[in-house]
């Protein structure tokens, strides 16, 4: 017995990063059906962003003061206007714009076009000359393959609707399609720019990063400005009505609590611990789990209508990412044969996290 206990211990110790990357994606996937759900029920994508980031904020707020509080430096006025930059291209645009395009399209959908985040950051670190690309080696053109490969997907996805799947009618739930035709390239098209936000925000985040060593404080601080942000566009959307900013015991609220406290709260952490100890590319290799786990909660549990244009763009899109990771791969392991810590680099990997702050630029996202 004592072995078996001793057994069972060195594999959780083992294999514990995968269980929490494999529970976070999955957890992100859910939290998708549940905010559209709540979409289809008068939640509006501006209001659900404010209440999440407000949350989410004061959620990490007390592990920042306990963790971080007596190694950061003080905020000049150019931080303070890096973290007001990063709030808005990190938190509050690329939230309402990926929700919007949610709204318009699929959850499937939005968490395919998602994985294209890390193509997106390195093909603008290679522009903005943070990274290397030897085109002529092996892995510099599985880099260069994965990055088109990517935006083949989405543009399948957007121009490419494709035949309707027919539902599966033993579905548990069944979830109205409240996504208009006219609306679908509009929606991918959010989605989109949502992903070009966040990319550029990990790629920022990387030089903040340098003057203010404080992960989970910075955090903090694009939560709560990206909620001030959010709140000024929402109060314009929405005129300020009473009803629009109202919450009672129903799915509204459940999506919101949901998103706050998993998606930018406990998301975040293992996000952050699993990339410290074990690499950006094995964090990121779990991302296409969340459009997989999307297909199946749509068609099984939901009984949504999935198209045949989604799914074979999303396979490209999954084929890009992974090409671009043995690349990336290759990089890594150049860093720790020349003794280097996992410090990473502003070309680094994004998963769909709003809030999810790393040296490698890595982490995101769902929003």
């Amino acid at each position: 017995m004592a072995l078996i206990s001793l057994y069972r211990m060195n594999l959780l110790a083992e294999y514990k990063f995968h269980f929490l990357m494999v529970l976070g994606n999955i957890g992100c996937a859910f939290s998708y059906f549940i905010t559209n759900f709540a979409f289809n029920h008068g939640m509006r994508p501006p209001v659900y962003t404010v209440y999440r980031l407000a949350i989410g904020g004061c959620v990490l707020l007390p592990f920042a003061y306990v963790i971080e509080r007596k190694r950061l430096p003080s905020l000049t006025a150019g931080l303070l206007c890096k973290i007001c930059l990063l709030s808005l291209s990190g938190t509050s645009l690329p939230i309402i714009t990926f929700f919007e395009g949610m709204r318009c399209t699929s959850p499937t959908v939005a968490a395919a076009v998602n994985n294209t985040i890390p193509c997106i950051v390195f093909v603008l670190a290679v522009i903005l000359r943070l990274e290397s690309l030897k085109i002529r080696s092996g892995r510099g053109m599985a880099k260069v393959a994965g990055s088109v490969l990517s935006l083949a997907g989405v543009t399948i996805m957007t121009i490419y609707k494709g035949q309707p799947l027919s539902r599966f009618k033993e579905a548990p739930l069944h979830m109205e399609d409240q996504a208009i035709q006219e609306e679908w390239i509009k929606g991918s098209i959010l989605v989109v720019v949502s992903c070009l936000s966040f990319s550029f925000s990990y790629i920022l985040q990387a030089k903040t990063l340098k003057k203010y060593p404080g992960q989970v404080s910075l955090a903090v601080w694009m939560n709560l400005i990206g909620a001030a942000m959010s709140a000024v566009y929402a109060a314009a959307t929405t005129k300020l009505e009473p009803s629009a900013w109202a919450l009672g015991f129903d799915v509204r609220l459940l999506a919101i609590l949901y998103g706050g406290l998993s998606g930018s709260g406990f998301l975040i952490f293992v996000q952050l611990w699993c990339t410290k100890e074990k690499g950006a590319v094995f964090m990121t290799m779990f991302n296409p789990l969340t459009t997989f786990m999307s297909a199946f909660v749509a068609y099984f549990l939901v009984g949504s209508t999935l198209f045949l244009g989604s799914i074979i763009g999303a396979v490209v899109v999954v084929v890009g990412l992974y090409s671009l990771l043995w690349g990336k791969q290759g990089d890594e392991k150049k860093k720790m044969n020349n003794g280097s810590k996992d410090e990473e680099g502003a070309a680094g990997f994004a998963s769909t996290s709003s809030s999810e702050l790393r040296l490698d630029v890595d982490e995101e996202t769902h929003a």
